[in-house]
């Protein structure tokens, strides 16, 4: 079962004060959840966004969606804009949590969840909420649609740029600490890039890619795979020596990344996503032993690229059934 929470700016909630507040929530919520879910409850427009837009611009705000955890459990976290509060100022977002038990998001990635049903746009009339029995994916996101989407999402070699990005998010991982930057001024395509990378990632490391489509504050960001407009990072102070940034409206030339990510590139640029089980299944991405595995698996796979060096570094694993995976 998961909880759901929802925080806005209301004129009088359950407390009956005024000002932004948790205004619905499922009952039985665990003791801590709301205080542990509060630092995470924020949204600031980009600074290019219209200071006082109207009904048919609130649409073009990006939309925030945050995967992190709490107290042991998956935070997922929704913001959008709504521009104005009960008393006609500008600044109002709306925010819906799921907090869920670690059991509800097995086998899934987070990112699926981006365009999921249970998303609402605004907040509900009344203060409880259903809890959700089941976190059902949204099917914008799923990994032939997005194989589709890969060949084209220019400029310059997509595939490059995915194995430049897989490199980087690897090396997080591996690192316990820092993160990789997305900016583009379309939200859409960085939960899409996000989405590829989770796919290519074993559901276990999946589930460590904390990140956020979306943030006004990219260089405070606690989450490995961060989000952001070309505005915003133009504005970021310091962001150069904390984080790996990729503009996605620029691509990236070919070269500088490893065996592992460029085998997953491979993997995604033949839609073969069978390739992908087979590289989680060898090793995390966050193992060194990653570029051994990386270059067998490519071997397997008929790419004659391969050098001596790179098939003579993996580890002297139980040999498996190779012939299943040609």
């Amino acid at each position: 079962m998961a909880w759901q929470l929802h925080y806005t700016s209301a004129r009088s909630g359950p407390t009956g004060r005024a000002g932004f507040q948790f205004v619905a929530e499922t009952p039985g919520l665990p003791d801590g959840t709301r205080a542990a879910v509060t630092p995470y409850l924020s949204y600031r427009p980009p600074p290019d966004a219209p200071l006082s837009p109207g009904d048919a611009e609130l649409d073009l705000f990006p939309v925030s969606l945050l995967y992190d955890e709490v107290d042991g459990r998956p935070l997922l976290l929704r913001c959008r804009y709504l521009g104005r509060d009960y008393s006609g100022r500008y600044g109002n977002f709306f925010a819906h949590a799921v907090v869920a038990e670690p059991e509800e998001l097995e086998g899934l990635r987070p990112a699926e969840l981006w365009q999921a049903a249970h998303w609402t746009a605004l907040p509900a009339p009344g203060p409880a909420l259903d809890p959700l029995e089941e976190l059902t994916p949204g099917s914008a996101l799923d990994p032939e649609a997005l194989a589709g989407w890969l060949a084209s999402a220019g400029p310059g070699d997509p595939y490059a740029l995915l194995a430049r990005l897989v490199d980087a998010v690897a090396g997080v991982l591996q690192r316990g600490h820092g993160r990789v930057v997305l900016v583009a001024d379309d939200v859409e395509a960085i939960a899409r890039w996000i989405a590829v990378v989770s796919y290519s990632l074993p559901v276990s490391a999946a589930a460590r890619l904390t990140f956020v489509t979306y943030t006004a504050d990219p260089d405070g960001a606690a989450q490995r795979l961060v989000g952001t407009t070309p505005a915003v990072w133009a504005t970021a102070q310091n962001h150069a020596s904390h984080a790996s940034a990729f503009d996605l409206r620029d691509g990236v030339t070919d070269g500088g990344a490893g065996r592992f990510a460029r085998t997953v590139a491979r993997c995604w640029r033949a839609r073969d996503f069978g390739g992908l089980d087979a590289l989680a299944e060898l090793a995390p991405p966050d193992d060194p032993a990653r570029e051994g595995a990386a270059a067998l698996l490519a071997l397997c796979r008929g790419d004659a690229g391969v050098t001596p060096d790179e098939g003579c570094g993996w580890p002297p694993w139980s040999t498996p059934s190779w012939s299943s995976w040609r």
